[in-house]
């Protein structure tokens, strides 16, 4: 019989030890350097109709501060920056935080601040309202208007970190260096966008086929590859890629991905309520799968007090799992 009962301990050893290393793999997978931030599991997704008043608005009260537009640093997957407003009416701020340590640093200020864009060469990009862009390093130092030239949208980093992509007005879209200085004007229009190996990331009516699509345009010709389609009421609020092979978006039906060799499309989050919404979403360049997002939903406090919460919120693409961080 004691053989039988050293096969049984040693099975059972197997079994603790798998879990064990699966325990292993999963603390990894959450928290990798022992972060200092807190990572809260998200709830499940509850849907209710939300209470929209006469003048076309939700009936809720705001949570503050609001967190949104996060951005990965390009060099450095623990490091991001987003956007605080303490108040309504409050100048907003950029933030940097360091994921592991918490380390958290202001680096600009602004009545309003259009979506943040981190770059290879440390500069981050950002606008208010109408205004000049502007450029400051993530340091909060040497914080200079790019170039006067106000109404300028739709910015992103391209060639690592050395040019700047804008539209300028409806229509035209230009190239500016690291000084502001207008380089180049594009053949093609293009309005949301994120580089990566000379290609850009967007979506829109940019080719000669009829309708809107995510897809990518090749920099070396401009040439533009439509790859999922998608019409108005589902357009995408932000853009990057995942990877090398794939393009994510979010609009909203939620965050989806499509593979640039085969076409496909996969749901990494999706949100079949009105009361959750995913907005400005950014993905690490080391390939992790990792994803931030500003994530807005709204919870009844009590039974008669909805708030409106507006947060950051970290995915893991692979398994879907999500995590909101407390950067308050």
């Amino acid at each position: 019989m004691k053989p039988i009962h050293y096969l049984v301990l040693w099975a059972l050893a197997g079994v603790v030890g798998i879990l064990s290393c699966q325990w292993e793999s999963e603390e990894d997978l959450i928290d990798p350097c022992n972060s200092t931030i807190t990572w809260t599991p998200v709830p499940p997704d509850t849907c209710f109709e939300l209470p929209i008043s006469p003048l076309g608005f939700v009936n809720a009260t705001s949570h503050w501060p609001l967190l949104s537009k996060p951005h990965f640093c390009p060099y450095d997957s623990y490091r991001f920056l987003y956007v605080v407003s303490q108040f309504e009416g409050d100048t907003t701020k950029i933030n940097t935080i360091n994921l592991c340590t918490g380390e958290k640093q202001q680096i600009a200020t602004a009545k309003s601040m259009y979506i943040p864009r981190w770059g290879g060469t440390d500069w981050v990009l950002f606008s208010s309202g109408f205004g000049p862009i502007q450029k400051v390093k993530s340091t909060g130092g040497s914080l200079t208007i790019l170039n006067p030239i106000t109404g300028m949208s739709r910015y992103f980093w391209i060639n690592d970190g050395q040019t700047i992509q804008t539209k300028l007005g409806n229509n035209i879209n230009i190239l500016m260096n690291l000084s502001g200085e207008i380089i180049d004007t594009l053949p093609i229009s293009i309005g949301l966008g994120a580089f990566k190996n000379n290609r850009i990331a967007t979506g829109g009516s940019i080719s000669s086929q009829a309708g809107t699509y995510i897809g990518y345009v090749n920099t070396d010709n401009w040439q533009f590859t439509p790859l999922a389609p998608y019409n108005g009421s589902n357009s995408p609020s932000s853009i990057d890629w995942l990877d090398d092979h794939h393009i994510v978006w979010c609009n909203i039906e939620g965050i989806r991905k499509v593979n640039i060799n085969s076409g496909e499309i996969f749901f990494i989050k999706e949100t079949p309520c009105e009361n959750l919404r995913y907005r400005f979403i950014s993905a690490s360049q080391n390939n992790s799968g990792r994803i931030l997002t500003t994530r807005l939903d709204y919870i009844y406090v009590k039974p008669d007090s909805l708030v409106k919460y507006e947060r950051i919120s970290l995915i893991d693409a692979h398994t879907g799992q999500e995590w909101i961080l407390g950067l308050e």
